[in-house]
């Protein structure tokens, strides 16, 4: 898995998010650690891109729901951008509604400013 900081504005960075393959609970526990740290390292605005993710847990959605409330709490959040219509009835069964998608990484970009 692979994250990159950007500067989106004057004062917020935002974090680029982009696993692949298959998101279940063992795969979820590496991005748990890293979003872990980017709440420790005070990174709160998060873009997963989930381009190269083939499938999803639906218990991944729930943990991840929980995450972004974290992120949240300290004024950032966690947006979501290049979601196939497989994921996105994943997240749409389980209740996606805290999630803003964005068809694009630069789109979730400018949502930030």
């Amino acid at each position: 898995m692979k994250i990159q900081a950007v500067e989106a504005c004057k004062d917020k960075t935002v974090s680029f998010f982009l696993p692949s393959g298959e998101i279940d609970e063992k795969e979820f526990e590496i991005i748990e650690q890293k979003l872990n740290s980017m709440i420790t390292d005070g990174e709160y605005n998060v873009i997963i891109d989930l381009s190269r993710v083939s499938h999803m847990n639906y218990k991944v959605v729930g943990w991840l729901i929980d995450y972004q409330k974290k992120f949240k709490d300290f004024g950032g959040d966690i947006k979501l951008v290049n979601v196939s219509p497989y994921l996105y009835d994943i997240l749409r069964l389980y209740g996606f509604y805290p999630f803003e998608i964005y068809p694009s990484k630069r789109a979730a970009l400018k949502s930030f400013v």
